[in-house]
């Protein structure tokens, strides 16, 4: 490291390229520096925590500087404290005040230059309507008026299941793209055709892909929209910056993205559930008899198209005996962790298991 973060309080990760990378891509960006930082310094997780915490409070600022916003600050990053601390007041270190207005100062230098983001990124539609309006087709649309979903086939042999209240205006697809819009919910079974990208406009959000399933959330006046990838892949847009050389987010199956347009920022992570995915071969069947505690993870990462970190030595001598089955993906890793004394969180789209010693 070339600088000695070892020596790093709260304020200075805060002004920290590395850690804004880290923070703003909810853990997507950076994450194996800082998986080895957190190894190599475990006593600096209390001033990470409380970094982390009052970047989070940048997330509750409005569009442009209120009255009382350096109270408001405040409040947020003092409330931010006593949750990131949990160690009672007396045991506490005396901490002196000038960091925490220091540390609040920084955040407003940080929300100033997402003030003026926001200006730039609501300069294109994104409301359903007005998206729907500026199309250069005629377009027909669906409003999803009963309790249950209701299944659209398009012209090319896509199928949309849309979700009760949802709305989906579509055409006959007579370009070189293929465009529909969406309000609300829907799951996209998507027919392959690489000469024709598949595109859904959604509100703050745009999904572009060529064959493969996904479900889109994006509610019109609603803040947060989310993309999750059942098979294939995508790459989603902020609403406005389609080929304006913003870096799309790319998505492969089990994965997802919350896109909040209080932030303009896209939080990419796993699903709750994560399945097998196609293209691996038969379903496994997870029945392990004295398996090397590394392959059986080796074989999780491969059927479900995850990325699961830990320490080989730890694991060296580990074998286990267990049939796993059908249980859901993270059961399995509960019962693996629980088996060698180990523990796993998950960073982002990456599995990171920790500590474990076997002596089995």
């Amino acid at each position: 490291m070339s600088k000695n973060y070892g020596d790093f309080k709260a304020e200075d990760f805060l002004t920290d390229e590395r850690f804004r990378r880290w923070v703003a891509s909810s853990g997507q960006e950076e994450a194996e520096f800082w998986t080895d930082f957190q190894a190599q310094y475990p006593h600096k997780s209390g001033e990470l925590r409380l970094a982390r915490a009052m970047w989070a409070s940048l997330h509750e600022m409005q569009d442009q500087p209120e009255p009382g916003l350096r109270e408001k600050v405040w409040a947020n990053v003092s409330g931010a404290i006593d949750e990131a601390e949990p160690e009672s007041i007396a045991e506490r270190p005396a901490r002196p005040l000038y960091r925490w207005w220091m540390a609040a100062a920084a955040i407003l230098i940080v929300g100033g230059l997402t003030w003026n983001f926001r200006r730039t990124f609501r300069d294109e539609p994104v409301v359903y309507r007005e998206q729907v309006s500026v199309a250069s087709v005629q377009l027909k649309e669906t409003i999803n008026a009963t309790p249950k979903e209701q299944t659209i086939r398009l012209s090319d042999g896509s199928t949309v299941q849309l979700k009760p209240g949802s709305k989906l205006s579509y055409s006959s697809f007579p370009g070189n793209q293929r465009v529909v819009y969406l309000d609300g919910e829907g799951y996209f079974d998507v027919a392959k055709n690489p000469a024709k990208p598949f595109i859904v406009y959604a509100g703050r959000i745009v999904v572009q892909v060529v064959g493969t399933s996904f479900r889109v959330t994006s509610n019109t006046g609603k803040i947060k929209s989310k993309v999750t990838v059942m098979s294939g892949k995508v790459k989603v847009f902020a609403a406005g910056t389609v080929g304006k050389g913003k870096e799309p987010v790319f998505l492969v199956p089990n994965q997802q993205v919350v896109f909040d347009a209080n932030t303009s920022v896209f939080a990419k992570g796993l699903v709750a559930q994560p399945v097998q995915v196609g293209g691996t071969g038969e379903a496994k069947e997870f029945y392990f008899d004295n398996t090397s505690v590394k392959d059986v993870l080796h074989t999780i990462e491969a059927a479900y198209g995850v990325t699961i970190r830990y320490d080989n030595a730890a694991f060296e001598s580990c074998k286990l005996t267990a049939p796993l089955g059908d249980m859901p993906m993270f059961r399995k890793l509960d019962i693996i962790c629980q088996t060698v004394g180990a523990t796993y969180e998950v960073f982002g789209t990456e599995i990171v298991i920790t500590g474990g010693a076997c002596d089995l």
